[in-house]
């Protein structure tokens, strides 16, 4: 049965910011009505789990072409996307969710697209190491590898063979029948220049954009690999090489097929043959001008050229494009790197006809121009001169000012490149990118065993010990990329749960973060043995405690806490020795690489600037401000681009920085009226430049925002005078300095108010009562807080107390029915209740039945007040969200009576404070 809860996730797995389906409705609009229209839809949907029929009106998809070229001239140069109704896609994502789990069981190791635990890059790795050998390994038979592309994958898949599949495969007729009413239900229209033509069926195909298509492709060719295994098992088309533990001579990737085998007459008929017999069950046909076959540059050409023959295909010379990767067995050129250059220019330089503030470039290069390298790097180095090219061309960007000059490059790339809490913009540094995406192929190396390319390499080179062993002398190019960079984290490499037959007592990093052969000094030197084994230190899985106190004697008492675990069955588990908590890999790695030496002092105000509530270009122009670099005639005097100039707003002192914001008697004014208006003291005991006023803790968060866009203003009002000859009026722009940061708070509402919005409460929902408490064991005191709001963020109402209770249990009914009562008292239309306390839910249904008798009557006073106020359903959001109810409980600490707030000036600052970065306003 799909359930109501069940359905709303499959809408919120849906991605967001597509174009709708014929309906004209997309999924934000599903999202926010949900209260509105969930009811419906999830009968809707229940309607075709029961009956396996689908609505014709709802299997309708528009068809938008793409183009694949920059100048498409054929049908084939554009490619096809279904727009799918939003109520077809959440029954498709519901079948999407429940078959992904058993995926991994239905294909095999040869497919790594859409699933989880899989990837394009292992896939790349592999075909890599296989082109490697099939160039210079003369020993075994020579090898082939043949690429083919099937035609029109996703359009010519046959239906009959989607559901023999399934029904092969030991799905229930049920499932069976919703694929078959998913399927035979589609209809299509071509958006063509945006007028959609008649509507016409099919007889064939998946749709691009259903989120189950990927799934249903991945099932049916999982018949051409139990074929190709088939005929492995039976040496029809062998293997890559006969003595791997994992054999393949298949590897896919959606539609993309690589073949490697022997280059034999007889095995290029057995492949026909199968390709033969998978087109006329499946419709699929290989497109024989965009596959490719390559041989090793030694092969005999006569039996080359009788092998394309047969199997129709063009002989190719390396290097081969697979999955976007350039594939070659030997080195990659700088020459080949061209084309990767050229697209990084021609984004730069279209980019250099707008007018775009440095903040919006700091967004385009880190997620758009810098993640173009990036795919290249997770599988192999790109030279170090290809990198430096690519970084010229982002810094140019960046530092673009218009006209023909590059614009001044006021700070340095390596500091752009540092965390913004260390002074940086949080640019990638290509430098260590290179080594920290590299370095997730070394822990693949080091730990899995059921990876293509692992199971290669470790053929090919043995099990590689990177602390003592060399790198093999002839090995791929890629493979000695990956010891290197294994040769660089090593310091960081330590075995976590190891194996004794599989370790090294004396080369392997299992105590401390070298091996012990590197630490000679811990062990005892008077003990009496001889090279000991891991095995011989481990008993049944248990530490032999007495030969470890005479290997290590009185030492062992401050090791004992380092000693690994043991498993084994399994093997070494190698993990990265620094890795900070929810950090993958390549990201541990990179934040591990670029940490500054004296991370730990870095100054507080860099990570404030950008927690201020101000637009992102004010952002920016505070941390040009703090290194220094604004473009002040004092600072163009010092690199010799313009002669030193009084103030243009007091034409009383040479301008600097300092002066323009802090000294001028102008900037004065602006200062002195803020003190008026904000009823705080701005002073600057520094130099304005050295950002202490960001750090001054008198001033609150939205104080220093004001102050902020006030410098930002002053420096608009300077550039006006010096280039428009307009003279700045100061009281306008203070009023502007305060607007901005109210607008900025209402345009980017708080993290709570954004969720609720996506979570489809809408603007007519009425109010909110957000409330929380906390319970002490030891004086049994309770505290409530709450506050009312509405869907804009405007608070209503605030209040808190405290109280006694005997339990934790006591406390929750108590301080629950404190915030409706009070609610009620206030005659206010609550229509949800949000909290952040799970045993709330627990008591209310039910699921603390060992204690629910005792407070039956007071759950009961709490259900007649839910009745009364139109039961408002109880959500719980994460303690984050409730911030400001959690702040006005741990305030309310000695106030037995209720204390209410209906202004913001009634409040403690601190607390006004968190209402504020919350988001709400009074």
């Amino acid at each position: 049965m799909v359930t109501k809860d069940e359905i709303f996730q499959a809408l919120l797995d849906l991605p967001t910011g597509k174009s709708p389906g014929p309906d004209g409705f997309n999924v934000e609009f599903y999202r926010f009505y949900w209260e509105d229209l969930g009811d419906s839809l999830v009968s809707a949907i229940h309607y075709f789990f029961d009956n396996s029929h689908l609505p014709a009106s709802w299997g309708r998809t528009f068809v938008t072409l793409v183009p694949k070229v920059a100048n498409p001239s054929l049908v084939s140069d554009f490619r096809p996307i279904s727009l799918c109704n939003v109520c077809y896609k959440i029954i498709s994502k519901i079948l999407t969710n429940r078959l992904k789990p058993v995926l991994p069981t239905l294909v095999g190791r040869e497919q790594a697209g859409f699933l989880s635990d899989r990837g394009a890059f292992d896939n790349i790795l592999a075909v890599q190491e296989v082109a490697h050998s099939l160039e210079f390994d003369r020993l075994g038979p020579p090898r082939m590898l043949i690429k083919l592309d099937i035609e029109k994958a996703y359009d010519s898949l046959s239906w009959s063979a989607i559901l023999a599949t399934l029904t092969k495969m030991n799905f229930p007729d049920k499932w069976v029948s919703w694929i078959s009413a998913c399927l035979c239900s589609s209809s299509f229209s071509i958006l063509i220049n945006g007028v959609p033509s008649p509507w016409f069926s099919s007889s064939r195909g998946v749709r691009q954009g259903d989120p189950i298509s990927s799934y249903l492709f991945i099932l049916v060719a999982q018949n051409f690999s139990s074929m190709m295994n088939f005929a492995l098992r039976n040496n029809f088309i062998p293997g890559f090489d006969c003595n791997l533990r994992l054999n393949f001579n298949h590897l896919l990737f959606a539609d993309d097929l690589i073949l490697i085998t022997k280059a034999t007459r007889s095995v290029a008929r057995n492949i026909n043959l199968c390709l033969s017999i998978y087109s006329q069950l499946t419709g699929q046909y290989p497109n024989h001008t965009k596959s490719q076959i390559f041989f090793p540059s030694w092969f005999n050409q006569r039996v080359t050229n009788s092998i394309c023959s047969i199997l129709r295909l063009p002989q190719t010379s390396f290097p081969l494009r697979y999955l976007g990767i350039l594939i070659s067995p030997k080195k990659i050129s700088v020459h080949s790197f061209k084309p990767l250059i050229d697209k990084i220019r021609c984004l730069c330089s279209r980019w250099k006809n707008f007018k775009l503030s440095a903040a919006a470039k700091s967004i385009l290069i880190n997620s758009s121009i810098l993640s173009i390298p990036t795919y290249y790097l997770s599988v192999y180095p790109i030279p170090d001169s290809v990198l430096h090219e690519i970084t010229k061309l982002v810094r140019d960007f960046f530092w673009f000012k218009g006209g023909n000059g590059k614009g001044i490059h006021a700070v340095a790339w390596c500091h752009i490149t540092d965390f913004k809490s260390e002074g940086g913009l949080g640019f990638r540094n290509l430098a260590l990118v290179k080594h920290s995406l590299m370095a997730k192929n070394v822990f693949t190396y080091l730990n899995a065993d059921n990876v293509f390319w692992v199971e290669i390499a470790r053929h090919k080179y043995g099990r590689i010990n990177f602390w003592t062993d060399l790198i093999p002398p002839r090995c791929s190019w890629v493979f000695r990329s990956i010891c290197k960079t294994a040769s660089i984290l090593k310091p960081n490499l330590w075995i976590n749960t190891f194996n004794p037959i599989q370790t090294s007592f004396q080369f392997d990093p299992w105590l401390f973060d070298v091996p012990i052969a590197f630490k000679p000094t811990f062990l005892n030197v008077s003990a009496d043995f001889s090279n000991p084994t891991m095995s011989e230190l481990v008993v049944n899985g248990h530490w032999n405690f007495s030969l470890l106190e005479s290997l290590f004697g009185e030492n062992l008492s401050s090791i004992i806490s380092n000693l690994s675990a043991i498993d084994c069955s399994g093997n070494n588990t190698w993990v990265w020795l620094p890795n900070p908590s929810k950090l993958k890999i390549s990201a541990a790695v990179y934040h591990h690489l670029n940490l500054g030496i004296n991370h730990n002092e870095s100054w507080a105000g860099w990570t404030k600037i950008w927690r201020l509530h101000v637009a992102p270009r004010v952002k920016h122009f505070i941390w040009l401000l703090l290194h220094g670099r604004i473009s002040t005639t004092d600072y163009l005097h010092s690199i010799n681009m313009s002669p030193r100039t009084l103030c243009i707003l007091c034409s009383l002192e040479l301008e600097s920085a300092d002066h323009l914001f802090h000294g001028c008697y102008k900037a004065q004014q602006v200062w002195n009226l803020l003190n008026c208006i904000l009823n705080i003291n701005i002073s600057f005991p520094d130099r304005i430049s050295s950002g202490a006023w960001i750090t001054d803790y008198n001033l609150s968060l939205h104080s220093i925002s004001i102050i902020a866009v006030s410098i930002w203003l002053l420096w608009k009002a300077r550039c006006a005078a010096i280039f428009s000859n307009i003279r700045p009026n100061y009281p306008l722009l203070v009023r502007k300095a305060i607007a901005h940061v109210q607008e900025f708070l209402q345009g980017n509402a708080s993290l709570c108010g954004r969720r609720l919005l996506l979570n489809n409460f809408s603007h007519a929902d009425g109010l909110f009562l957000f409330f929380a408490f906390s319970w002490n064991c030891a004086n049994k005191v309770g505290h409530l807080g709450y506050f009312v709001s509405n869907s804009t963020h405007i608070i209503n109402c605030a209040g808190h107390c405290c109280f006694t209770a005997e339990s934790i249990f006591e406390a929750a009914i108590h301080a629950l029915n404190t915030a409706i009562y009070n609610a009620i008292n206030r005659q206010l239309n609550i229509r949800r209740i949000l909290h952040c306390h799970q045993l709330i839910s627990q008591l209310l249904y039910n699921n603390c039945e060992p204690v629910i008798w005792r407070f039956s009557h007071a759950i009961s006073n709490i259900n007649n007040l839910l009745r009364f106020v139109m039961n408002p359903p109880l959500v719980e959001i994460p303690r984050c969200w409730n911030s400001p109810a959690i702040a006005l409980a741990s305030s309310g600490a000695n106030n037995h009576n209720l204390n209410l707030f209906l202004t913001g000036r009634d409040l403690p600052r601190w607390i006004m404070k968190t209402f504020i970065d919350a988001g709400f306003s009074f």
